[in-house]
């Protein structure tokens, strides 16, 4: 009978808190934001974080204190950096201190998977709206904007 009572109770210690996972994923469903979706990632890997894109600008902070947010800033005693890649590119990275144990090394993978995902989703029209403006400055300056403009309004006026 010991067995029956012993064994959910081992199951759970190593096995990840679904409810916390599912608050990471009800944030990201309901377009919550980032600082949303890493505080819900904070509690399921117990940890204290702070996202950072490739620039290096901080999106989002899940920290106990604000020395804890400096010291994760600085990168200091026992703060991990997972760096957060989707697709092999390169979208930022997270800090973090785990507060008792080291999370699971799956759990990890995938709630910084789902951050990653979460922080390409959010920056994607920036992005975009960058390449398209360096796009057209680099018509513009080779030229080729210039001889568009041309061969249209002579099409206008042989009209």
């Amino acid at each position: 009978m010991s067995d029956v009572t012993e064994q959910p109770a081992r199951r759970q210690a190593g096995q990840p808190d679904l409810l916390a996972l599912q608050a990471i994923t009800d944030a990201v469903e309901a377009g919550a934001g980032l600082p949303e979706v890493l505080r819900a990632a904070a509690r399921a890997l117990d940890a204290s974080l702070i996202l950072i894109d490739r620039s290096g600008a901080v999106l989002a902070v899940a920290a106990r204190s604000p020395a804890d947010e400096r010291s994760l800033m600085r990168g200091g005693e026992s703060v991990r950096t997972v760096e957060l890649r989707v697709a092999e590119s390169p979208v930022g990275q997270l800090r973090m201190r785990a507060r008792e144990h080291e999370p699971d090394a799956s759990l990890l993978r995938l709630v910084t998977t789902l951050i990653a995902s979460e922080v390409e989703r959010v920056r994607a029209p920036e992005r975009a709206s960058e390449e398209a403006a360096t796009s057209f400055q680099r018509a513009v300056l080779s030229g080729a904007i210039r001889s568009e403009e041309r061969r249209v309004g002579k099409e206008c006026r042989s009209r």
